[in-house]
């Protein structure tokens, strides 16, 4: 990911784009959220952020996020969204809409209102399967869908080396990191949670990785949201 890509990110919802970022689980689209509120939060552009998003609710309670003095207390949930509303027209801003499983005409409707400058909004979805892509597809409705770029190799490279010198664990085979990599496909998120897997007991047999294990385990755990490693 580079920095002409964030920088693209950043101005494209700061002019009151909607746009849709997909790509597999791992690939770093959570990390660069926090980066975006940082930098937003650095810059005050107003921004919310919906840590899943799977319905209205979330998309509203992003909004109140961004514009936490807007006072909607004792108001009905229709009168809520529309003075939230009314305060991002005055002030516009962002909603980061992380991990997207649904989007209904109700959610589509009031994020169109949301449109022309009035809040930037970015969606982000994981796509692994068919039927994800299939759903993806459904959702556009006039958003941009922007896949999330994969990590450069060579970094990924940098970053293993430096899980495998810290783990105090014997050094791994050249073909065996080759392996780790291509499991990685690019994910950086992938390979972040595969370095905090790597110094576990579990993945150990006098001396050497069970990295197969390793690797299946670091799917299943971005797959799952599951932390920690499964006991054999």
């Amino acid at each position: 990911m580079t920095t002409e890509f964030v920088s693209d990110l950043r101005s494209r919802l700061q002019a009151g784009s909607h746009l849709i970022l997909y790509g597999p689980r791992g690939a770093g689209k959570s990390t660069l959220l926090k980066g975006l509120c940082d930098d937003f939060e650095a810059n005050a552009v107003p921004w919310g952020l919906a840590p899943h998003t799977t319905g209205l609710a979330d998309i509203v309670a992003a909004l109140r996020q961004a514009y936490p003095r807007t006072s909607i207390d004792g108001l009905g949930k229709r009168a809520a969204k529309v003075r939230l509303r009314s305060a991002a027209d005055q002030m516009p801003g962002v909603l980061l809409l992380d991990h997207a499983t649904v989007m209904t005409t109700q959610m589509l409707g009031y994020l169109r209102r949301l449109r022309g400058g009035i809040a930037g909004a970015l969606l982000v979805a994981d796509i692994d399967t068919t039927q994800e892509r299939e759903r993806l597809r459904a959702w556009r409705a006039g958003a941009l869908s922007i896949r999330m770029p994969k990590t450069p190799n060579r970094r990924l490279q940098l970053l293993l080396a430096a899980a495998i010198q810290g783990c105090n664990r014997p050094a791994i085979e050249p073909r065996t990191a080759r392996r780790i990599l291509c499991a990685a496909r690019g994910r950086i998120g992938w390979l972040h949670e595969f370095g905090c897997r790597l110094p576990m007991p579990e993945y150990w047999r006098n001396g050497r990785l069970h990295s197969a294990v390793l690797c299946t385990d670091t799917e299943i755990a971005l797959r799952e949201s599951r932390p920690g490693p499964r006991v054999y």
